[in-house]
């Protein structure tokens, strides 16, 4: 399945969710997410509690860098994968403040479940 395909997905399943809107809805962030094996890029932006997802640069500076193969930002957006397994073992980098990584760790977690 493509990277943009499940970033859509993952959107959707984040806006469907009450209580993470409600928490998000002070956190206004772009975060780019690198596929390095392909050079493609695309984004992740929350707005008022509401995600929406793109491809390509975003419009503004971004908060965040996520950077990985395809195949692990596939595998870790549709939940397949947690993000600390290919963190921990380098094949994850993600480029941010604390906060912004504890705010990322924790809507995956209430996404997906650990």
């Amino acid at each position: 399945m493509a990277l943009m395909t499940i970033l859509q997905a993952f959107v959707e399943k984040c806006n469907q969710h009450e209580r993470l809107r409600a928490m998000n809805r002070e956190w206004s962030r772009t975060v780019v997410i690198w596929a390095e094996d392909t050079g493609s890029r695309y984004w992740l932006r929350s707005v008022a509690g509401e995600l929406q997802a793109g491809q390509g640069p975003p419009e503004e500076e971004a908060n965040m860098e996520i950077r990985a193969d395809g195949e692990t930002l596939e595998a870790v957006f549709s939940g397949r994968l947690t993000p600390t397994e290919p963190y921990n073992q380098g094949d994850l980098m993600v480029r941010g403040s604390q906060d912004d990584l504890f705010r990322l760790d924790v809507i995956t977690l209430m996404i997906w479940g650990e």
